[in-house]
């Protein structure tokens, strides 16, 4: 059973693998059909397809940039781009567990080799200019794996369904900010685009990679209406109180940033009060008594800090070049400014509630 287990867990990783990076060398080779090269090496879309594959789970890049070889890195990544390694990895670790009974010893198996073909990917996949930081690869993909090979029916990720619901509402609702802001200066998104003027091929491509970096967006919008904001790179500032802002690379994505500081937009932050509030009014319902009430309100609280902790982890880094270091949210201020937001709603229809209770109780 042992050696039947490893076999198939050894199969379905490496059809895992093929499955997401045969269509992405497919793409890549399609890409620099198109655009020619003077050199004609097939090695390089080739590379290039390894390095889509990587960077769809988030393993961070470092780069050579010519002429002047300056240093950089990739590590401002599309966090939509999750959701293709996602699907792929659940398929298999279905069909794996259709024929294995034995789930806890197929998914350790099953995300060992997964993790250990990224790393070798990551390792051939490294060139003078592009070095893929291998020593990451096993974390991030054993991440994604784990997320995509769990059962979130089981009564432990119930506790934590509602609180689950409201964070990605109130990711929705930065996306729709970034979308309502991308059709109030759609003349600069037009611009922009004239200005890249990527062709039919590559205009699909780069509008998919649009796509798959407008969650980035929704938490930098999360982030700006809270009042803490975000930068774009060095010595930058966006927020509704202070705006300092450089030039901004040819992204039509970014034409949704605003244009100077805007103080009305920190009323926002009355929409993680609510978030906050009514994870509270769930935790009431739920609970009686205000001594479970505490307890629920601490998991929540861990769940919820960790959650946006990563996300906004995830949401920061490089985007190429030393001038756009950072980019993003900083990882510990979003999370705690709703760790706040649930203490103070806490105080409110928790603590306040118990004591007028009790005060009454004692007249």
């Amino acid at each position: 059973m042992p050696k039947r287990i490893i076999l198939l867990s050894l199969q379905q990783a490496m059809r895992s693998v093929a499955l997401l990076l045969f269509p992405l060398a497919f793409i890549a080779l399609i890409a620099w059909a198109t655009a020619g090269s003077s050199a004609g090496n097939t090695t390089d879309p080739v590379r290039a397809a390894l390095w889509l594959w990587l960077g769809a789970h988030l393993v961070p890049l470092k780069l050579l940039i010519p002429p002047n070889q300056s240093l950089g890195a990739l590590t401002f990544l599309p966090i939509g781009a999750v959701i293709f390694p996602w699907l792929v990895l659940r398929n298999s670790f279905r069909r794996l567990t259709a024929e294995i009974s034995q789930i806890r010893a197929a998914r350790i198996f099953f995300l060992f080799w997964y993790s250990t073909l990224a790393t070798l990917i990551a390792f051939l996949a490294s060139t003078r200019g592009v070095h893929p930081i291998w020593s990451l690869a096993a974390p991030f993909t054993l991440g994604i794996g784990l997320l995509s090979t769990l059962d979130f029916d089981h009564s432990f990720f119930r506790k934590f369904r509602i609180p689950s619901y409201l964070l990605l509402a109130l990711w929705g609702l930065g996306a729709l900010a970034v979308g309502i802001s991308l059709i109030a200066h759609y003349q600069i998104v037009k611009d922009l685009t004239t200005v890249i003027a990527p062709g039919w091929i590559g205009g699909a491509l780069f509008l998919l990679l649009q796509i798959l970096y407008l969650p980035n967006l929704a938490i930098s919008a999360i982030s700006y209406f809270g009042g803490l904001g975000f930068s774009l790179g060095a010595a930058t500032s966006i927020s509704p109180f202070h705006f300092n802002l450089r030039e901004i690379p040819a992204i039509p994505l970014l034409a949704a940033l605003p244009t100077g500081k805007h103080p009305t937009a920190i009323y926002g932050l009355s929409l993680i009060l609510a978030v906050a509030a009514l994870m509270v009014f769930h935790i009431n319902r739920s609970f009686s008594t205000l001594a479970k009430r505490q307890i629920s309100l601490g998991k929540i609280a861990l769940f919820c800090f960790l959650i946006l902790s990563l996300a906004a982890f995830l949401n920061s880094g490089s985007l190429v070049t030393q001038a756009l270091t950072p980019v993003g949210t900083d990882w510990w201020k979003l999370p705690s400014e709703l760790l706040l937001a649930l203490f103070v709603a806490a105080a409110f229809f928790q603590y306040l509630p118990a004591a007028i209770r009790k005060f009454v109780h004692r007249g």
